[in-house]
């Protein structure tokens, strides 16, 4: 199991266990929007996306492990992350800042599961159950997830779901699947924009193997272009 990206779930529990501060409809904005669950700008799926930044995400957004593709990834830097007991669950809060080009594409994780023990659940066999793991109230339990951009909420539901992908041995404990939340932005407009992640898990399975009840998230990105 892991964690956006957008940090993955698994280390975002890791993070917290240890006390320490460590990732719908369309959005039409002055600054951008977000491509349709369905897009594949330059010949990229989500799927695609999802193993590339499978050895990234699950290695604490390690820079010597960022791939090699024809995005800017949005993702948080773990030294600004904050996490913090509330209720009975868990609330993190982080960011970054990106400096590109005109014409830059973007992909946006926002929340990823593997197979890394402890495993969550009856892990997936296919797409189909995943959808039902990762959103069902008895199982992940995902809700209330989307991306701002420039102050224009998309929701990011189950189409953007991607996985399970087959990886190599992933860094957050050796497991070789990984199901994504996320999605592919347009390229933004010449100047500075604020894109927001935000939304939590809040299923039964955390309480059984974490002892919270919740973990939401919600992540500032400051992207100037030009």
């Amino acid at each position: 199991m892991g964690r956006p990206q957008r940090l993955t779930l698994g280390m975002a529990i890791a993070a917290v266990l240890c006390l320490l501060t460590p990732t719908g409809a369309l959005a039409t904005t002055a600054g951008g929007k977000v491509m349709p669950a369905g897009a594949q700008p330059h010949g990229w799926s989500l799927a695609r996306m999802t193993g590339a930044l499978a050895l990234f995400t699950t290695g604490g957004n390690d820079p010597a492990n960022y791939p090699d593709t024809p995005f800017q990834v949005l993702y948080v830097d773990p030294s600004t992350v904050n996490v913090v007991p509330v209720n009975g669950g868990l609330q993190t809060v982080g960011s970054n800042t990106f400096t590109v080009p005109v014409g830059t594409s973007f992909f946006v994780p926002l929340f990823n599961v593997d197979d890394s023990p402890p495993v969550l659940g009856t892990w997936p066999a296919n797409h189909q159950e995943a959808i039902g793991y990762f959103f069902g109230a008895s199982q992940i339990g995902a809700r209330g997830f989307e991306i701002t951009i420039d102050g224009q909420s998309a929701s990011i539901g189950s189409a953007y779901l991607a996985g399970p992908v087959g990886t190599p041995p992933l860094l957050d404990g050796g497991g070789t699947h990984i199901l994504t939340l996320g999605a592919f932005l347009h390229p933004l407009t010449p100047g500075t924009h604020t894109v927001s992640i935000a939304g939590g898990v809040f299923g039964e399975q955390l309480l059984s193997t974490f002892g919270i009840s919740f973990l939401t998230e919600n992540d500032t990105y400051r992207v100037t272009v030009g």
